[in-house]
Formats: C-alpha cells, sequence, structure tokens
C-alpha cells in the first residue's frame, strides 16, 4: 500500500478526532507530523520509543481506527520472555477517511460551502435599518 503522507494523516485526524471534539482543529496537523516523525518510512513503531505524552495520542488515534498495537513474545537469554509492544499505522483506515463520501457517495463537503451566498444575507426586522 502506497506511503501515507502528513496531509493525508492530518485529514484523518481532521475526520476522525477533531470530528469527535477529542482535538482542537489547530492540533490536527501537529499531531499528524509527530507520528510520521516516529513512523518515517517504517510500518511499525516500538512503543518504547514513544513519550508518555505521544502514547496518549497514539492511543486517541487507536481508538478513531488510525493505528492499531500489537505484542509478540521474543525469547531473550537464559530462555527468558520479553513482551515488545508495536503501534501499526491503519493505512487502509487512513485512505478511507481521508476520501470520506456522504451518504449519497459524493464526497463530502463542508455544511458552510453547502450554504448559498444568498443564504448567508441577513434578511427580517433585525437587518433592516430602524424607521427614523
Amino acid at each position: 500500500m502506497p506511503r501515507i503522507t502528513v496531509e493525508e494523516l492530518t485529514r484523518a485526524i481532521e475526520r476522525t478526532l477533531v470530528a469527535q471534539g477529542k482535538i482542537m482543529p489547530s492540533e490536527a496537523r501537529p499531531t499528524a507530523e509527530m507520528v510520521m516523525a516516529y513512523f518515517g518510512n517504517e510500518d511499525s513503531v516500538l512503543d518504547n520509543t514513544l513519550s508518555k505524552e505521544d502514547r496518549d495520542r497514539f492511543y486517541w488515534l487507536e481508538d478513531a481506527g488510525l493505528l492499531t498495537s500489537e505484542e509478540e513474545d521474543a525469547t531473550v537469554s537464559r530462555g527468558r520472555s520479553w513482551r515488545i509492544h508495536y503501534w501499526l499505522m491503519q493505512k487502509d483506515r487512513v485512505h478511507a477517511a481521508t476520501e470520506a463520501r456522504g451518504s449519497d457517495g459524493a464526497p463530502e463537503e463542508s455544511v458552510y460551502e453547502s450554504i448559498s451566498a444568498q443564504s448567508w444575507k441577513r434578511s427580517g426586522p433585525e437587518s433592516e435599518p430602524p424607521p427614523k
């Protein structure tokens, strides 16, 4: 699957975490940049490389379906078992979120873009000048 760009991840975050009210719109791009800084060109990130704050964001992205976490057991010296936790980018979910479509199959548009210019003009008693 093609690589995810910061722009695609930003749109996916806007359509998930921002739409759910979990983060502010101004935080979408910095969050995407932080995530992509960890992933780079890789498909997985070791959990122990994350800061506590960044791990919290990763959990939010997991709740939104954009990331997933997995673990595996590895045998190290003297037969001891070591559990490795890592994060995976859900590229198909990121692509799906960036290509979100309305119920009619057309791309979603902002509610404000669907309002005509005429509708934005005020009408009614409060928009008319008071009588002299």
